[in-house]
């Protein structure tokens, strides 16, 4: 898995551990929206989603899964496979999965919005 993929899946693992806060959530849509196809211009665009100050401890949480997985301590399977299978995509190639699998992740976890109220009927029964 290359270092682009790695990050992407550390993201991933970010994403499921409900540490983003939920003020952070609608730009997170709104960047899914946007990202690239090819996994070096993802994880690239996930470094720039980071950038502002106010997302300093979701950047260093992304360290911290990035060294635990290169660590061991948390399970890396070396793929971006649905579920965590492997990914049928040989090593050398781009995996065209990466950019449909965080879209999938961040609509999965996104803390449910605000419930929609009707106005009360006004019109109805005399």
């Amino acid at each position: 898995m290359s270092v682009y993929e790695k990050n992407i899946q550390a993201f991933i693992r970010l994403i499921e551990s409900e540490l983003i806060p939920a003020e952070d959530w609608t730009d997170l849509n709104q960047f899914s929206q946007n990202l690239p196809e090819d996994a070096e211009e993802i994880s690239a665009a996930i470094h720039k989603w980071l950038e502002p100050e106010s997302r300093r401890p979701i950047r260093e949480a992304l360290k911290k899964r990035k060294k635990e997985m290169k660590s061991g301590s948390i399970k890396s399977d070396n793929t971006l496979g649905v579920g965590g299978s492997k990914s049928p995509t040989p090593a050398n190639q781009q995996s065209p999965a990466a950019k449909d699998m965080i879209i999938n992740h961040i609509l999965r976890h996104s803390p449910p919005s605000t419930p929609q109220t009707n106005p009360p009927n006004t019109q109805g029964s005399t």
